[in-house]
């Protein structure tokens, strides 16, 4: 009875004059009064470019910050929590130099990472200083690291990959183009791509590969590349069963507007992207006419449907025009995982935390889903869906294609909303 009425008194608050505090996991400390009262809680969160600004502010500004803190007030704590925002401006060195600024701050808790190569970038300096960085959506498989002090909300491409080849062989693929950045993240889907596209029998002959820098604002040279790698499997395997795979960010949409100039890669062959090319705001704007031209279906880890998730995105799509992401509700569940930590460690104290985050994680549901983490710190794949751009009337929209099960590895094209068959379903 004693520890059920000590269990109250956290709940209650400081009225309560007692509460449990943890010390690390398996330890609890009786004390009689709240460290945190009184305190504003600080955590960096670092977004990867300019182009996430337009979506991740409102839904960090308006929405998740205002959350939190009433919470906290409806336990009766007199605390803050304050996201210190900061923007990487696409470059690891710079996201580096944003980590390392926090931690002068005394803020050891950080939201970032979300590219792979600006997560990579802090990783030997958050080991080093005790600190932890909680990506919502860094995937490339080289990050998976047991031990190590980056966790991530998400699942790693070696799920994504075979969900990939699965799309492009479901619609009648034979042969596929890439055209990628140069970076880690997009290495490590090609890399694990090769295989699961041999296994399929599809080809991709090695000099079907365009990387380009990821900084680029010009891509006329890769185009007439890939127009003349196209132009060779249109000859040999015909256009229906050849593709364009792009693996890209936000600077997809610069391409977009630069392809109507190429004929074979405009008009002729697929495209198709990954989870960098779906639901991208800035393609939308930027390319709205390219983009519902080439549809560009796109694999995006899917979100657990579920009261929560349906809840959530019927108020964040008035504030931003479109769909939640799986990406931003791994952002909002990241948020709240943190704000239990340092609710059960009633700290901010990284190495105090840590302890906390896997156990956590795994009785949290979130509006992403079920948050458990596997054994490297990443979650456990999830379906995905894919998603591309079409035409709802006059106005380009995030248009939902189909969706691949991970259970079975089987892909379901919705040919309602494509407005045809693919030809691997004649």
């Amino acid at each position: 009875m004693l520890v059920i009425l000590l269990v109250v008194g956290l709940v209650v608050g400081a009225g309560a004059g007692y509460f449990l505090a943890p010390k690390k996991a398996g330890e609890t400390e009786y004390v009689t009064e709240i460290p945190l009262d009184g305190k504003t809680i600080k955590i960096g969160n670092i977004y990867s470019d300019d182009a996430s600004l337009e979506t991740l502010e409102p839904l960090m500004d308006d929405i998740l910050t205002p959350r939190i803190n009433e919470y906290l007030s409806m336990l009766g704590y007199d605390v803050d929590i304050e996201f210190k925002n900061d923007n990487a401006q696409e470059t690891p060195a710079v996201h580096l130099a944003k980590v390392q600024g926090f931690q002068t701050l005394g803020i050891e808790l950080v939201i970032g990472g979300r590219w792979s190569s600006q997560a990579l970038s802090a990783l030997s300096y958050v080991n080093e200083q005790d600190m932890l960085l909680f990506s919502p959506s860094s995937t490339a498989p080289t990050l998976a690291i047991p031990d190590d002090n980056v966790y991530r909300m998400c699942p790693t491409d070696v799920v994504q990959s075979d969900a990939i080849a699965e799309m492009l062989y479901a619609w009648g693929i034979k042969a596929v183009a890439v055209i990628q950045r140069a970076d880690p993240w997009a290495d490590g889907i090609y890399n694990l791509l090769i295989g699961e596209l041999d296994n399929r029998e599809m080809v991709s002959e090695t000099g079907w590969r365009v990387s380009y820098n990821p900084e680029s604002k010009e891509f006329a040279s890769d185009l007439q590349t890939l127009e003349g790698i196209a132009d060779e499997m249109v000859a040999e395997y015909g256009a229906d069963a050849s593709a364009i795979l792009v693996i890209a960010f936000s600077e997809a949409a610069i391409m977009l507007t630069q392809v109507e100039a190429y004929d074979t890669i405009y008009n002729q062959v697929r495209w198709f992207g990954t989870d960098g090319t779906a639901i991208t705001q800035r393609i939308r704007d930027d390319a709205p006419t390219q983009a519902a031209h080439l549809q560009v279906p796109s694999t995006l880890a899917a979100p657990g449907t579920s009261p929560k998730f349906r809840e959530l995105n019927a108020t964040y799509f008035p504030l931003v025009g479109q769909v939640l992401g799986y990406y931003s509700a791994c952002t909002y569940d990241i948020a709240w995982v943190l704000t239990e930590a340092v609710l059960e460690t009633q700290g901010v104290v990284a190495a105090d935390i840590i302890p906390f985050i896997h156990p956590i994680c795994e009785k949290h549901y979130g509006t992403s889903g079920w948050c458990k983490l596997n054994a490297d710190g990443d979650r456990f794949p999830p379906d995905y869906e894919i998603w591309g751009y079409g035409l709802k009337g006059e106005l380009t929209e995030h248009t939902l294609y189909g969706k691949y099960f991970t259970f079975d590895g089987t892909v379901e094209w919705y040919t309602d909303k494509l407005g045809f068959i693919p030809p691997g379903l004649d």
